[in-house]
């Protein structure tokens, strides 16, 4: 029978920093580990120690954690997460002395005089949790022995993460699991889905025992604990050589059949105004093309040797905005999004822009922008996150219908049909075809004809154009980067419902410009029953006309 470590949170809100100060995001087993052997160091199943007044762990004990070092869960149960930004900072004393900067008229009085510095801390900082977090042995079961131990001490944890994080803890062995991700030793960074977990490595155990009696051991002199002008606090940060990350892969993960099955999100420093995100996204697709060097795969470089069948789609560079509804919440940073194209593509080619996200550490912006050139976007690639292109945008609400605008417009894939009238709306229809087109029944015929057919075929499958129209400019460079000296650019603004072709949480983009920044599909939800013309988009960031 299967055994599990449920953890119970009864805010419904876990708190936890990483190794490196950034929040986590779930409780990983490493800090499980933590957590047991700081009950059983401190909590009432711990023995006298060698030195007068202290404790250590029994013997079961640490042999029950040495069990979870050398045999990791091979499933884990993640409950549905809303994980929100901090954005109010409280201020407490640290505990340490500083001395104040001195402001005009320098007195000895003044600049004799200390401060307990202050700390800042978002309290609003924290994964919101809907459910139990469950750490899952289905193969290699605890001895008895073990099992007991652990069910024993769970009880005494009081927290996971910080002291705000109070958790019951619970060993058991379970009925019927209920695992959403099973480990995947295949799965890494860039597996879609794939959630990374914090593991314990053997020796984990005697690597913070160590650190504790380093930080405890020795009472320090007086010369050294006598207070200065600029106080650093003294509280070592545990080793960290015995964990690794461990990846699981989601239990039920059926293949999605979109144009851009990935999605690479990258956070940034700045968000990009909608009128300069074409622009942008060539810079990132020059830095990205720059970072490969020679060689790099027409997939990323959108230059196809001759005679070779261009796919439906490459890599697309998009920017997102925070406030858009993400599955995973309401996106709160900027972030660059690399779309994934799953035709045409082989490990090889996912291999090197795999190696160019990662390199994408700053961005520099348009050359026509001399600030742009010298203060470079950061991209916090630690940070990455890999997404289902089909379950990219948070679901409608119930009673709500999902349609869709172009933010920003989009530029009509052909110059249009000749004779029979031809407009905005067919343009629209005729880029959905272009960009699903290996998703559609094949269209037949050559040029204008086949035009049309891809764009009966795209209304066929439901797709429906509510509005278009053209957007009348002369700052062609808004919309596209590199056109024909004769061509005429007509950039154009369209909401659409995309029936049956499209989920309600697939990423896409149509147009021209859809691989460079240009032609996004966000969702907005309206009311059933809404009149068509009545249907109007959330605006975009700036007035494009």
């Amino acid at each position: 029978m299967p055994f599990a470590i449920v953890a119970e949170l009864p805010l419904g809100t876990y708190r936890g920093a990483a190794g490196d100060g950034r929040p986590e995001r779930i409780p990983s087993l490493a800090r499980l580990h933590s957590a047991l052997l700081c009950a059983a160091g401190f909590g009432p199943r711990a023995v006298p120690g060698d030195r007068k007044d202290t404790l250590e762990l029994s013997e079961a004990d640490s042999l029950a954690l040495q069990w979870i070092e050398n045999n990791p869960p091979d499933q884990v149960h993640i409950p549905e997460l809303q994980v929100n930004a901090g954005r109010v900072t409280a201020w407490r004393d640290d505990g340490t002395l500083e001395k104040p900067p001195v402001k005009g008229t320098k007195t000895k009085a003044a600049s004799d005089t200390l401060r307990i510095k202050k700390l800042g801390k978002q309290p609003d900082n924290g994964t919101a949790v809907n459910g139990t977090f469950q750490w899952i042995w289905t193969e290699n079961l605890p001895p008895e022995p073990v099992r007991a131990v652990l069910e024993q001490l769970c009880p005494d944890v009081a927290y996971l993460g910080t002291s705000e994080s109070p958790v019951r803890l619970l060993a058991t062995a379970a009925g019927e699991v209920d695992a959403t991700h099973r480990r995947d030793r295949r799965a890494g960074l860039f597996t879609v889905g794939a959630t990374g977990v914090t593991l314990p490595l053997p020796g984990r155990l005697a690597e913070l025992a160590k650190a504790h009696r380093e930080m405890t051991g020795q009472t320090p002199p007086v010369a050294r604990d006598r207070p200065t002008q600029t106080e650093v606090s003294q509280s070592p940060i545990p080793h960290r050589e015995a964990i690794e990350t461990a990846w699981y892969s989601p239990v039920h993960a059926p293949a999605s059949d979109v144009p851009w099955p990935q999605v690479i999100v990258i956070p940034m420093s700045e968000a990009i105004p909608e009128q300069r995100r074409v622009a942008w996204a060539v810079a990132a697709h020059r830095a990205m093309v720059r970072a490969l060097g020679y060689g790099a795969p027409a997939m990323i470089t959108g230059a196809y040797p001759e005679g070779v069948g261009r796919p439906a789609n490459r890599i697309a560079l998009h920017f997102l905005n925070p406030g858009l509804k993400l599955l995973s919440g309401v996106a709160e940073q900027p972030a660059l999004a690399i779309l994934v194209p799953g035709a045409g593509v082989d490990a090889a080619d996912l291999e090197a822009l795999h190696r160019a996200a990662e390199r994408m550490t700053e961005l520099y912006g348009p050359r026509d922008a001399r600030r742009d050139r010298e203060i470079p976007v950061r991209l916090d690639v630690d940070a990455l996150r890999v997404i289902d292109g089909s379950r990219f945008w948070a679901p409608p609400e119930p009673g709500m219908i999902r349609l869709w605008h172009t933010a920003p417009p989009a530029i009509p894939d052909t110059r249009g049909g000749r004779g029979a009238q031809w407009n905005f709306a067919h343009a629209a229809l005729l880029s959905v075809g272009f960009a699903w087109k290996d998703q559609l029944p094949k269209a037949s015929g050559r040029g204008d004809v086949y035009h049309r057919n891809l764009a009966v075929r795209a209304s066929e499958a439901g797709v429906a154009v509510v509005h278009a129209a053209a957007i009348r400019t002369s700052d062609v460079w808004r919309y596209v980067h590199k056109i024909n000296e004769h061509a005429v650019v007509r950039p154009y603004t369209a909401y659409l419902s995309m029936g049956s072709l499209a989920g309600t949480q697939t990423i896409q983009a149509i147009g021209q410009s859809r691989h460079l920044g240009g032609g996004l599909l966000v969702p907005f939800d309206v009311p059933e029953g809404v009149a068509a013309d009545e249907v109007t988009a959330p605006g975009g960031d700036e007035t494009w006309a």
